[in-house]
């Protein structure tokens, strides 16, 4: 008895350390739990949110993108301008990928021609498409040139052309690559098991500053209330996709605070290439007949930004003149019918189960379309299903998101220009005013650029412009961080609180 008793308690103190994992009791490990998993490790291959925050604390860029649209030293310690169209850069001296091979100019050409190839199929390709060539001086040196002058250049490189190892990558290929990369970051890949957990350990030879962590696990939990509930308990230290409608709860608790991130711009995609939305009334119609109002006092406390345009508020270049579309429902229904469309027609919604209070966003503009004659059929998808769906155009109306970055040209060219994805909307003068925008080295005659951009689309209406929600991470008290205005999880400057 008295052995079965002793086998007893220490099966459950056995229990209670594993079912207590690796959360913040650990002071040497951080725990991070993001809405979703990764879709893969290589961040060359993703430009989805939470699968890039996992990718930027194992890769590395040549510099340090700032809040500012400013860029600081990275794996590239100084660079100077040679001309209108080229950049010297200098390469920090030692300094290794986690396999050991050497980060050497070598391995910056390799990366830039990999992002830029067709067989890649990167999304961050088109991002970087004003850039031509890089050219290897010496080990350290090289030069990156550009087709035309590019006004954001130093700051797109910071954010997207990400150093690879060239001989690991070529002698696994990128599908292994994408399951187990070797970065140069902050930390190393341990182990991805997948549904569960990503583990890293902080790189030793790192060229810059050591992390305050030596572990760093992020998790993926779809369920806001889970998240909430592993930091409050304390296995998670840091969580993102914090509802408006839960934050108190977290103030309250004691237990942990708030941090700001970037501001989540979210919007209503419209299938220009088919009907009804290939007419631009209709459009129209559809922005007239959403109550943002309304939608930001019900699910965001006020607190959102309302959009005029697609360019965010809080982004240069956005037109100060331009007033977010007036609900008016009356006016959406006289509209739809002088386009043909009396009686409304039934179209379909799409949005990913994993954003946050999306189910109620879905619900709200259905229901504010249904009192104009459109019945909008709601299709929920799990990201990697709305991912596929989204990139083979076979989305209707679908909800997404984009960071509402600093630098205008990070995101309106991916999204609207014809030659980097061209899914749902193409359109000649947008073309023109966005390649006019990136090379107009003047800052006030480029604002004036966006200035036009924007009111162009705001009569075009290829999307339902919403809102902005300023976004927050949460995080545990015993935790020291400080939220990027990118929304990128950058773990590495985190640290236990004295």
């Amino acid at each position: 008895m008295k052995r079965n008793g002793m086998w007893i308690i220490v099966s459950l103190a056995i229990a209670a350390l594993l079912y207590a994992g690796p959360a913040a009791a650990a002071g040497d490990t951080l725990v991070v739990v993001q809405e979703a998993e990764p879709v893969g490790l290589d961040i060359m291959q993703s430009s989805i949110q939470t699968t890039m925050s996992v990718g930027y604390n194992i890769h590395d860029t040549l510099l340090k993108p700032q809040e500012d649209a400013t860029v600081k030293p990275g794996l590239a310690e100084k660079w100077e301008a040679v001309d209108d169209l080229t950049w010297k850069f200098t390469l920090v001296k030692g300094a290794t990928f986690h396999n050991g091979e050497p980060i050497n100019a070598e391995a910056v050409k390799f990366s830039f021609d990999r992002i830029m190839s067709d067989t890649l199929k990167s999304p961050h390709k088109g991002k970087l498409n004003s850039f031509k060539e890089v050219k290897v001086i010496d080990d350290r040196t090289f030069t990156i040139s550009m087709h035309q002058p590019y006004a954001p250049g130093l700051y797109m490189l910071a954010q997207y052309l990400f150093i690879v190892p060239p001989k690991y990558v070529q002698q696994v290929g990128d599908a292994e690559f994408n399951l187990k990369p070797v970065g140069c970051g902050a930390y190393k890949l341990d182990r991805w098991v997948k549904g569960q957990e990503i583990v890293m350990s902080a790189y030793d030879k790192y060229y810059g500053p050591q992390p305050a962590y030596k572990k760093l696990i992020f998790k993926g939990v779809p369920e806001e209330s889970s998240r909430i509930a592993a930091l409050l308990t304390g296995e998670a230290d840091v969580i993102s996709g914090v509802p408006v409608h839960q934050r108190q709860k977290i103030l309250d608790s004691g237990k942990a605070y708030l941090t700001d991130q970037m501001g989540s711009m979210n919007y209503l995609g419209l299938n220009t290439y088919e009907k009804p939305f290939s007419d631009v009334r209709v459009r129209q119609a559809v922005n007239h007949a959403v109550n943002r109002p309304l939608i930001n006092k019900a699910l965001f406390n006020g607190k959102a930004i309302l959009c005029a345009g697609p360019i965010s508020p809080r982004t240069l270049g956005a037109d100060p003149s331009l007033k977010p579309y007036a609900y008016d429902p009356e006016k959406a229904k006289k509209i739809l019918a002088d386009a043909g469309y009396p009686n409304g027609f039934e179209t379909r919604l799409a949005y990913g189960t994993y954003m946050p209070q999306i189910q109620e966003q879905a619900e709200a503009i259905a229901a504010d379309l249904a009192k104009v004659g459109i019945k909008a059929t709601l299709e929920p998808f799990e990201r990697a299903v709305m991912w596929d769906r989204y990139k083979k155009k076979l989305h209707q109306m679908y909800i997404y998101f984009w960071d509402d970055a600093p630098e205008p040209d990070r995101y309106m060219y991916s999204l609207f220009h014809s030659k980097s994805r061209d899914y749902y909307y193409k359109n000649e003068t947008v073309d023109q005013l966005l390649d006019k925008g990136r090379s107009t080295m003047d800052p006030a005659a480029r604002v004036k650029v966006y200035n036009e951009l924007d009111r162009f689309l705001y009569e075009d209406a290829p999307w339902v412009y919403l809102y902005v929600i300023p976004e927050v991470f949460a995080v545990s008290n015993a935790v020291d961080y400080k939220g990027l205005r990118d929304g990128y999880l950058i773990m590495s400057t985190a640290k236990p609180k004295k």
